[in-house]
């Protein structure tokens, strides 16, 4: 997710998202370090408002990383 570089850019802090969208500053967080499971639309949806953009403003295709073969193994 690129909410880190668009809040480092716009100079606001995660207290004030919070302030303005209800979204818990640990959520803002985990989302900006790409380490969130699950990104609900009312939550993308308070975020664009707040910045004022499209989801593909905020939102960065990372592929996951391929499963080692051990885990390969255990998936089968």
């Amino acid at each position: 997710m690129a909410l880190k570089s668009r809040v480092s850019s716009q100079k606001v802090t995660y207290d004030s998202i919070t302030a303005a969208t209800g979204i818990f500053s640990s959520t803002l967080t985990k989302l900006a370090n790409n380490k969130a499971d699950l990104l609900g639309v009312s939550t993308l949806d308070r975020l664009c408002a707040f910045f004022d953009c499209q989801p593909g403003d905020l939102l960065v295709y990372v592929p996951s990383e391929p499963a080692s073969p051990e885990e390969q193994q255990v998936q089968r």
